[in-house]
């Protein structure tokens, strides 16, 4: 599909992506280089880095990739330090790294519990932390009145509630709290704009394949309110329209890109019997000498 946004949105930025090799990050990886930005992909395991790195350069995309764990302070500040050493600067990081698995909470170990909150929301602030001298304003390689972006990639599973995924829960629901706590503080301070984007489920990714079946995928278009999972290019295009001018005003905020789906339930009655059920009660209503249905009186 066409990127409804100009080639040259993000020319002359720099971004760093954890967990950008691949699935939604590795197309948000592809997206901002193929609108002008120069791309650093962050990720553990080396082949998925050479594959991303070789295919984002065959597309004329600016990329390097650098092996690293996001738990790891140090690690978080080799790979800034690399970026910013490589490109003359930072403007954009991306937190993608996640971790994740259905389990239900009392066959999940504390530390399995631990593992996930390390990789999501203590890997998130890490990097902010360790970002944040090449983000503000005045950084080198920035201007003295204009900060960077830090964009968080969460989840809609703690909005409400979600089977076999506590852990997943906790985690995001922290990275959104981190989110709208140093948009506040760093938007002040440090002119950052921190904001947020929780996908819902996205086809041909590794997380729909693991946590969402394909026998569960048909019961789940049921009650979507798109009836479709959405596109890894969907997410691309909000983190494009976040990164860019279009969004200069919007700081703290996280976008759900679910079609609606979080906002979703069963549908308990048909609609065909709530049609009935209204054209009996306004029957009612005429025939009631109050113009009230009997059953309200």
């Amino acid at each position: 599909m066409e990127s409804p946004f100009k080639a040259d949105v993000l020319k002359g930025k720099v971004a760093l992506l954890t967990g950008g090799g691949s699935g939604i990050g590795f197309e948000i990886s592809t997206q901002f280089g193929r609108h002008g930005a120069a791309v650093a992909i962050m990720g553990r395991r080396r082949q998925v880095l050479d594959d991303a790195v070789a295919a984002l350069r065959s597309q004329g995309i600016q990329a390097i990739g650098i092996e690293g764990d996001v738990r790891k302070q140090e690690d978080a500040a080799r790979v800034v330090a690399t970026v910013f050493k490589h490109f003359g600067r930072l403007d954009i990081l991306v937190n993608g790294a996640a971790g994740n698995f259905l389990v239900s909470p009392e066959d999940l170990s504390p530390n399995g519990f631990r593992t996930v909150l390390d990789i999501d929301s203590v890997g998130t602030y890490t990097m902010c932390h360790e970002a944040l001298k090449y983000l503000k304003k005045g950084a080198p390689g920035k201007e003295e009145s204009t900060g960077g972006l830090i964009l968080n990639i969460s989840a809609t599973l703690h909005y409400t509630a979600a089977w076999y995924q506590i852990h997943v829960s906790a985690a995001k629901a922290a990275v959104d709290s981190l989110t709208r706590s140093l948009a506040l503080e760093w938007g002040t301070d440090y002119d950052i704009r921190v904001n947020g984007i929780a996908p819902g489920p996205i086809e041909g990714t590794p997380g729909t394949r693991k946590l969402v079946p394909e026998e569960m995928k048909s019961k789940t278009r049921e009650f979507m309110p798109l009836f479709k999972l959405g596109d890894k290019w969907d997410i691309a295009m909000a983190a494009l329209y976040l990164a860019s001018d279009a969004g200069k005003y919007v700081n703290g905020t996280t976008v759900i890109v679910d079609g609606g789906l979080w906002l979703s339930r069963p549908r308990h009655i048909p609609k065909e019997e709530v049609k009935q059920l209204s054209r009996l009660v306004e029957k009612k209503s005429r025939t009631s000498p109050t113009g009230i249905p009997s059953s309200k009186l």
